[in-house]
């Protein structure tokens, strides 16, 4: 099992497969396993970080505002889809397509 210290990911830009920057690692979720915690998934981009904030409704009436608001920049991205054996790098090891979004995705699609 490898080791990384969380504070080596939090923050940093996840790139594609193709090298195309999709956004900050915002959240990182894990769950307990007798005495240890295991990541699940990663929440990625601008969307996860208002979720993160619990701002949701007001991080994306402030994009409204300024008609920053797209349906990118929100994903799920399960623990085994992304190599983060160079922590400063993290980078997909799937098509983006595989992705899921963020809960409120349905509210960004109206």
């Amino acid at each position: 099992m490898t080791t990384v210290n969380l504070e080596h990911l939090a923050g940093r830009r996840v790139l594609s497969q193709r090298g195309k920057s999709i956004g900050h690692i915002e959240e990182i979720r894990a769950e307990r396993d007798g005495d240890d915690f295991v990541v699940t998934e990663f929440h990625v981009g601008v969307y996860a970080a208002f979720e993160r904030l619990s701002a949701w409704t007001v991080g994306v009436a402030v994009l409204d505002l300024f008609r920053l608001r797209r349906r990118e920049g929100f994903y799920r991205i399960p623990w085994d889809k992304l190599d983060i054996s160079d922590p400063a790098r993290p980078r997909l090891l799937c098509p983006m397509t595989e992705l899921s979004g963020m809960e409120g995705a349905r509210e960004l699609r109206k």
